[in-house]
């Protein structure tokens, strides 16, 4: 009679649980347990089952099904599979199973105690939120990586787009966590936050701006890590090491980091440097200042040594020839050794003469040296310039240069 009742009241009480449930009840009645306690201990029983099965299975997924992905991966030729399916991505996907497992068999267990069913409900569904979007994030941090380890896409510029989407996925998360407390549709969450739209866009305006710029700087290909850029507005001259969804990021030369809003750079001027870099060239453009009462022709004598050098090849020796104009020739011929000519690219090679002031005439030097990297190209400026200054007098020509101090004492000592 005893063990009837107690069968009769499980049956009663786990109507509509699981068939674990109604087994632990039929047990523990079997055993002669109290009916106050069968409930109890069954729901008990079968909650430590689920949670339980679910460590299993996490342990399960950890050191089987983990290894044997990895080990997968590893054997195929391809290596970006390697960077896709990391330990991250792996363990956040094993949680998402686990708590899945647990909405399934928790309150099914909790059956004979509604409130408590209730709220484990809501803890699940919340938690597979929660794993959903982590997945995805992690997921999107994994193609990321991918793209920027393994093609030949320049993708670092679009961290801030991927750190935007992001982003959106948690606030659609909030909205679905917050929607789940209050047993409401996401929907009237979502047509309740266009009244407060005016709010965020106050509280959120450097968010925005950032995502609207960065989409513009990344689209239009305007700035990239790794890029030199120059902004003395801003005290920038360095390389840009990041780009965030709000702040770009940039190391300058003397190891100071300056970051300013992505919005900054497209609402002001800045300068790159990248296309210099990717052209294997950098211009050198210096002129000299020729003190105009130097210019003259140079006499059968003075012409003789000058043409026995190669750059004179085909120079008339009895006719009439400027030194600044010999000059000029000579100064062709020797940038033309440190010059990357490329004429398709308007890396031309040229010596021109400016309009003369009261300084002299300028002869100004153009042309693109073969090096980027800037300490061999301020090495070879400063080479090509020496040379210059030093190669003026012997074409009979002085270099103007204003009076210094030893000028003038120099010449009251001669008048004493």
């Amino acid at each position: 009679m005893h063990y009837e009742l107690c069968i009769n009241l499980s049956m009663d009480l786990t109507k509509d649980a699981n068939v674990w449930l109604r087994w632990m009840a039929d047990f523990y009645g079997r055993m002669g347990v109290d009916d106050g306690f069968v409930t109890l201990l069954s729901t008990l029983s079968v909650v430590l089952l689920a949670l339980l099965a679910s460590w299993v299975l996490y342990a399960l997924l950890s050191r089987i099904g983990h290894p044997a992905v990895r080990l997968f991966v590893a054997k195929t030729p391809a290596k970006w599979d390697d960077d896709l399916f990391n330990d991250r991505l792996l363990h956040s996907v094993s949680a998402l199973l686990v708590i899945i497992l647990l909405n399934v068999t928790l309150p099914g267990a909790l059956t004979a105690y509604p409130v408590m069913r209730s709220i484990a409900s809501v803890v699940c569904r919340i938690l597979i939120i929660i794993a959903s979007v982590t997945v995805i994030n992690r997921l999107l941090s994994s193609v990321y990586d991918v793209c920027e380890n393994h093609t030949s896409l320049r993708v670092s510029s679009l961290k801030g787009l991927f750190l935007m989407i992001q982003i959106g996925f948690w606030g659609c998360g909030a909205i679905l966590v917050i929607a789940t407390l209050a047993n409401r549709n996401p929907m009237i969450i979502i047509s309740g936050l266009g009244a407060s739209a005016a709010v965020l866009m106050l509280v959120f305006r450097d968010s925005i701006l950032g995502v609207v710029a960065g989409v513009q700087l990344t689209f239009n290909d305007m700035l990239r890590p790794g890029d030199w850029i120059s902004m003395p507005s801003h005290g920038i001259n360095g390389i840009v090491t990041e780009v965030l969804l709000t702040t770009v990021k940039v190391q300058n030369y003397d190891m100071t980091t300056v970051t300013i809003p992505p919005y900054t750079l497209v609402s002001e001027s800045f300068q790159n440097w990248r296309g210099m870099r990717e052209s294997g060239g950098r211009r050198i453009m210096r002129s000299f200042n020729i003190d105009i009462n130097t210019i003259r022709h140079l006499s059968p004598a003075e012409l003789a040594p000058l043409l026995a050098e190669p750059w004179a090849a085909g120079i008339v020796p009895d006719s009439a020839q400027v030194n600044v104009t010999l000059l000029r020739r000579y100064l062709e011929y020797y940038i033309g050794g440190y010059a990357l000519e490329r004429p398709d690219d308007n890396m031309f090679v040229m010596v021109r003469e400016l309009q003369p002031t009261a300084q002299g005439l300028p002869v100004e030097i153009y042309l693109f040296a073969r090096v980027t990297d800037w300490v061999s190209y301020e090495a070879i400026q400063a080479t090509i310039t020496d040379h210059i200054l030093a190669a003026i007098p012997r074409f009979g020509l002085r270099v103007f240069q204003s009076p210094s101090g030893w000028d003038i004492a120099s010449l009251r000592e001669v008048k004493e």
